[in-house]
């Protein structure tokens, strides 16, 4: 398996290996030892000189004292050198960040450019032909694969899966979703549209259009991406279906289970509901008057876009995209915030989780989303959070709030978030698991929470000073033993969205 992880973000603007970064740790330690070598070296050849160590005539050449000196010398050299090694590794980091800054401006200018030359040539005369065979090809292709079962596209397809995980498409994706708004522009052919694109692209991005494509589904009546209310249940011991009553504080009365505090990012992952059963884990930690608490948050369950049982779905990964727009809050139609989300803060409260509680998050897929939503969020003191392979780029963070997000290069989900933004308080973490796709198996294998636990592994053992903090922060826990409630999530698809109240 592939053991290298590439590090970015935390307030810096390089982006670096591991590898190199340890390098540059290595070499500053080394640095400091050098140092305070170099100091004894010294006050040692002064106490020499002071006793006049070296005019006497019991010494063979070399003297002592000289010796010192020129040991000194030595030292200082090494330093100088090592310091050099030190600033021309950070110095390549440093490159590689400015290098990457420049090859995303290029993609997201010439997505850009495209979106806008497509929606313009699909909605021209010319256009709306291609439009409509394609239309007629796809239709036909359906009724066949009902009738035959198998499609010569559909064969193509199977056989082609490889390439939903080339990075390459990863980064179209990226900026395709980043570019819904420059089609839109394209595809009016009002006067002034290409002006009007190249001044807006770049102000509106994925979270944005995710916001317009919301409030369009609410007017127009459809029931695609329309939210509905979601209620909650906790899971009770081996009863993995929930008793259908949640208790009012955690830890309930009777026997519960235990476990260890987590020490690491692996141990985070490995916790993750892996979408069977309950979507939703809560630990609590601490003593009764002082209770800490870990949330942990399944992925996407549920791939549809029309709402059924299943709150984790992407009619709720929607609505925690759009949420990551300052534009959302001027839309007026539909949820204020995704299923998913609710479900998780209605389990906090039921868990007994206060406002004042210090929290942490980790979540998968979907459930990273959440994780960023949670951890920015005034009204819940979190200590931070973990997202592995969630679209976590375009989420605003909150001041002294580190999150991790943690995304594989050959894993699309990550990239229909967006370009996003940097940020001080945003850490990622990429890393290829080109070579290990054939052992995770279906149509998305780098997106798997197997994969995500093994790159998770790969984080602990890494020597990055700003990896090391954010591990450093799960001791928030104080260690020890901690109660854990799980918890189950269903919506009420028959029922529209309506104004709730209580919880986070």
């Amino acid at each position: 398996m592939s053991d290298t992880i590439t590090i970015s973000g935390g307030g810096s603007t390089a982006v670096a290996t591991d590898e190199l970064l340890g390098d540059a740790i290595r070499l500053g330690g080394a640095a400091s030892a050098l140092v305070a070598v170099r100091g004894q070296v010294g006050a040692l050849a002064a106490e020499l000189d002071a006793i006049g160590a070296d005019r006497g005539g019991g010494w063979a050449e070399p003297r002592p004292a000289a010796m010192l000196h020129e040991l000194d010398r030595h030292l200082q050299r090494c330093e100088s050198d090592g310091d050099e090694l030190r600033a021309a590794l950070v110095a390549s980091a440093e490159r590689y960040g400015a290098t990457e800054r420049s090859i995303d401006g290029l993609w997201q200018a010439g997505g850009g450019l495209a979106a806008f030359l497509l929606g313009s040539f699909l909605t021209s005369p010319t256009g709306l032909v291609v439009a409509g065979t394609a239309a007629l090809g796809l239709g036909a292709n359906a009724g066949l694969a009902k009738l035959w079962g198998s499609t010569p596209l559909n064969d193509w397809i199977a056989a082609n899966r490889h390439l939903l995980s080339d990075p390459n498409f990863v980064r179209a994706v990226r900026v395709a979703v980043d570019s819904a708004d420059e089609f839109a522009l394209g595809a009016s052919h009002v006067p002034g549209a290409g002006a009007l694109a190249a001044t807006l692209g770049q102000s509106a991005k994925a979270p944005e259009n995710a916001s317009i494509l919301l409030a369009l589904a609410a007017i127009v009546g459809s029931r695609a991406l329309v939210e509905t209310p979601v209620t909650v249940r906790r899971a009770e011991g081996a009863d993995r279906d929930g008793d259908g009553s949640a208790p009012a504080g955690h830890p309930s009365e009777g026997p519960e289970r235990t476990v260890q505090a987590p020490a690491s990012f692996a141990e985070l992952a490995s916790r993750i509901p892996g979408g069977e059963g309950p979507q939703i884990r809560i630990e609590r930690y601490g003593e009764g008057d002082d209770p800490r608490w870990i949330v942990y948050i399944s992925g996407t369950v549920d791939p549809a876009i029309v709402a059924d049982r299943e709150p984790f779905d992407m009619t709720s990964n929607t609505t925690g995209i759009a949420d990551d727009s300052v534009l959302d809050a001027l839309r007026t139609a539909g949820a204020e915030s995704g299923a998913g989300e609710r479900a998780v803060r209605a389990a906090m409260a039921a868990a007994g989780i206060a406002p004042g509680d210090p929290v942490y998050a980790a979540g998968h897929s979907g459930g990273g989303i959440i994780v960023h939503e949670i951890v920015r969020d005034p009204a819940v003191n979190a200590v931070g959070g973990a997202n592995f392979g969630g679209p976590g780029d375009s989420a605003p963070t909150h001041p002294g709030r580190p999150v991790l997000d943690v995304a594989h290069d050959e894993d699309v989900i990550p990239a229909v978030g967006g370009s996003g933004h940097a940020s001080p308080e945003r850490t990622t973490v990429t890393r290829s698991v080109a070579d290990e796709l054939h052992r995770y198996g279906g149509a998305l294998p780098a997106h798997t929470l197997e994969s995500y636990r093994e790159t998770a592994a790969l984080i602990d053992e890494a020597e990055a000073a700003e990896l090391v903090r954010l591990r450093e922060l799960l001791a928030f826990t104080g260690g020890g033993q901690g109660a854990v409630s799980e918890w189950i999530a269903e919506r009420a698809p028959e029922e529209r969205e309506r104004e709730e109240s209580g919880g986070f």
